[in-house]
């Protein structure tokens, strides 16, 4: 977790909890439980006044971006987060994620937050002025700027992950119980909110299925999708919350 810049492909699945225990019976045998196998995901996405990067995230162009902090699991003032860039681009038929993100205390992003910190100092004393979190911490200050971003929803879902025995940088994670909130927007708050699923019209394929890997997948893995009509779905989670948040306004 302490990857200070992460790029691999990634590919979404909304699957039922039949599908996820018939896939994990057909590969269990390919697979290891990750180093981080159970935790909570907690993260705080920051956006413009009208939401550009939201409605940018769902008009899937050929390259966007989201600002959040994310945390693993509910954090305390003095736990680490990461302060991070998540973008995606389309090359040809690929499409690649990007993390770029910088690591400090919670309560200093709070200080940051405020404008009683400057990210760049931030960075440098808590990394001892690693040149890499530096740069992460100049282009994130200049998009928290450029873009005037404000929190808007926190998002939280309970994941577990798995890597490939034979392959690590084959990552298989589920998400279950996808929540969100737009009131208390601290991460320390907890992991509290609405289930988002409970509000579709398919609520039984409500787990958030995710592949990250390098270069490709292995055909061990394609073909048991095959075998269980498992396909891709497009998904963004913050997406999909801003567009229910608009549709009850």
């Amino acid at each position: 977790m302490d990857d200070k810049t992460i790029e691999r492909i990634e590919e979404k699945y909304l699957i039922t909890k039949q599908e996820k225990s018939a896939l994990l019976r057909s590969i269990s045998k390919h697979l290891a439980r990750d180093e981080y196998f159970k935790e909570e995901v907690l993260s705080l996405y920051f956006d413009t006044k009208d939401y550009d990067l939201a409605v940018r995230s769902i008009d899937q162009p050929a390259f966007r971006e989201k600002i959040r902090v994310r945390a693993y699991n509910v954090p305390k003032l003095s736990s680490k987060v990461f302060f991070e860039i998540k973008a995606k681009q389309k090359i040809g038929k690929r499409k690649i994620s990007s993390k770029r993100r910088l690591i400090l205390p919670l309560k200093s992003f709070y200080k940051y937050q405020s404008g009683k910190a400057n990210l760049v100092e931030l960075a440098s004393e808590f990394s001892h002025s690693d040149i890499q979190q530096i740069q992460i911490a100049k282009e994130l200050d200049y998009l928290y700027k450029y873009y005037q971003l404000q929190p808007k929803v926190v998002v939280s879902a309970n994941r577990v992950a798995y890597v490939a025995k034979a392959n690590p940088s084959f990552r298989l994670t589920f998400d279950e119980h996808l929540r969100f909130r737009t009131d208390k927007l601290r991460l320390e708050k907890g992991s509290t909110g609405e289930e988002y699923f409970k509000n579709t019209t398919d609520p039984k394929h409500d787990i958030i299925m995710e592949v990250k890997t390098m270069p490709t997948m292995p055909p061990w893995f394609v073909s048991e999708l095959s075998k269980l009509h498992i396909y891709p779905a497009r998904f963004s989670k913050y997406g999909k919350i801003y567009q229910l948040i608009k549709e009850r306004k």
